[in-house]
């Protein structure tokens, strides 16, 4: 599959017949005399693989292979002359695409893929005897200066911007352990303190020196 990538602005509409082709792309590799291809089509585009066939030797028994390719790799069993083998699918999953506006030229250009090692495309293990459509596949298109892509360049696709997550992971389960502590400790304290001067009237508090005051205590009103 090759895709080709036309874009307008606001005040052309969505009118096909006026937008302008994104540039920098290369040409399809299907577009030659070995397929047919419309004449109002581009031949400049974007090759897009709709599925990769992987075939994978095995050691099995003639009997236990083919229970074996598929449980192991959702694949078929093919009995060769000299070899076991199993052929298995991934089939596309998402496209992604980056495009970057030059000011000067004022046209988009294509700059790449979303993905790691600058992919345009994501497969997906096709599961065995099920049947993909393709309906679902997500296609995106963002700009170059999107601050999603530019941490992708930064952190070079594992948005790991220096610091190590298990050692601050660590600190914050020490600091809530202090703080569980400490919070512990004043519902202690003031339940101690309640229980301790339960026995006195209501709306007194009850001093423990005697200060040479007759009875040994002294009561403040509240």
């Amino acid at each position: 599959m090759c895709i080709s990538i036309y874009w307008g602005d606001r005040e052309g509409g969505k009118h096909f017949s006026i937008m302008k082709p994104i540039l920098g792309l290369s040409k399809c590799s299907a577009a030659s005399d070995k397929f047919i291809w419309n004449e109002e089509d581009s031949m400049e585009g974007i090759d897009i693989p709709v599925w990769i066939q992987k075939i994978t030797e095995v050691d099995c028994s003639d009997e236990d292979c083919p229970e074996y390719c598929k449980n192991k790799y959702q694949g078929v069993f093919v009995n060769g002359i000299n070899k076991h083998i199993c052929y298995s699918y991934e089939v596309l999953d998402s496209i992604c695409l980056i495009m970057k506006y030059d000011e000067i030229r004022k046209e988009y250009f294509f700059n790449g893929g979303c993905f790691p090692w600058n992919d345009t495309y994501r497969m997906t293990q096709a599961k065995y005897g099920e049947e993909k459509n393709f309906n679902d596949v997500e296609i995106e298109i963002r700009d170059y200066s999107d601050p999603i892509i530019k941490a992708c360049e930064m952190t070079d696709f594992d948005f790991n911007f220096g610091h190590d997550w298990r050692k601050v992971s660590f600190w914050l389960k020490i600091i809530l352990f202090i703080a569980f502590a400490i919070i512990g400790y004043l519902v202690y304290d003031i339940y101690a303190t309640k229980k301790k001067y339960k026995g006195f009237p209501k709306g007194m508090i009850g001093v423990g020196d005697n200060h040479g005051i007759p009875g040994g205590n002294m009561g403040f009103a509240m």
